[in-house]
């Protein structure tokens, strides 16, 4: 099974991702772990989630190994974060004219990036988008647990 389980500590911005009973120390919202309202509140959603695709920059980490189905990250791909789009929520192989995130960063936010099923299926409008699992640096520590 590939659930992730993402669990509040004492420190309002950082959390456990639990995950085939590997525990990571992980930073979450700006607002810390709880109920997801809106989009944009900076919390980050409590619960379990599957995880559903991995994104990944090949260039930068190779190929990667993991029963989850992945797609190489390249420089056109986004991910819809416009509440008003028909589109919200979801992955883009080309760039778009409303709010979108750019998934190939120079920086290494989005060199590999787990996506959940959070607000998924159904999309619900102004729920929350992009709700990622992702790594700033270091991401081959998250590649040896998926």
């Amino acid at each position: 099974m590939n659930n992730i389980i993402v669990k509040k500590t004492k420190n309002k911005n950082i959390g456990f991702l639990i995950f085939k009973k590997k525990r990571i120390l992980c930073y979450v919202g700006k607002n810390g772990i709880g109920n997801k309202k809106r989009e944009g509140d900076q919390i980050t959603p409590k619960g379990i989630f599957r995880m559903r695709k991995i994104f990944y920059r090949y260039d930068k980490l190779g190929d990667i190994k993991s029963k989850v189905t992945k797609k190489k990250i390249e420089k056109k791909h986004t991910w819809i974060t416009d509440s008003k789009n028909k589109d919200y929520n979801k992955f883009s192989a080309k760039k778009l004219r409303c709010f979108n995130e750019n998934m190939y960063r120079e920086d290494s936010l989005y060199d590999l990036v787990i996506t959940l099923d959070y607000n998924i299926n159904p999309v619900r409008k102004f729920k929350g988008s992009a709700i990622f699992i992702h790594c700033s640096d270091k991401a081959e520590n998250l590649q040896k647990v998926v």
